[in-house]
């Protein structure tokens, strides 16, 4: 038995970043090594990432939900920051970069993590508090 972290959150994207975003998100399974475990592992996390075929009017949303192993959180968390500042759009004199919001719980409670996708950064704040006493 293993110790979970809930993570879930969305990002706000264009049609046009939807193809990089499934790039960078499939480029980790090579990656897993890196996070001490396999390609298989790798793929069964990246499974939590849900990118809708169909959206409404012009902004879509790709969402991330799953409960890991707290040692895979690098896994997500380097995800999220690779995609902050990797995934960029450009129209006339306007740079943009995607936008979102992620929050993840430790079963127990312990650990909270808040991480925003903003403006090409990608920000952590996290609060840890004391196990409850038996």
């Amino acid at each position: 038995m293993g110790t979970y972290i809930s993570i879930r959150g969305w990002i706000e994207c264009r049609q046009e970043q939807i193809t990089q975003i499934r790039e960078i998100i499939a480029s980790f399974v090579s990656k897993a090594e890196r996070y001490r475990f396999d390609a298989q592992g790798a793929a069964m996390y990246n499974q939590g990432w849900v990118i809708p075929e169909t959206h409404i009017n012009w902004t879509h949303y790709i969402f991330y939900g799953a409960d890991i192993r707290i040692q895979r959180l690098d896994y997500v968390r380097d995800q999220l920051k690779t995609l902050s500042h990797e995934v960029v759009w450009t129209d006339e004199d306007e740079t943009g970069y995607l936008a979102g919001i992620f929050h993840a719980d430790h079963e127990e409670g312990t650990e909270h993590y808040v991480w925003t996708l903003e403006n090409g950064q990608f920000h952590e704040v996290a609060t840890f508090t004391s196990p409850p006493d038996d």
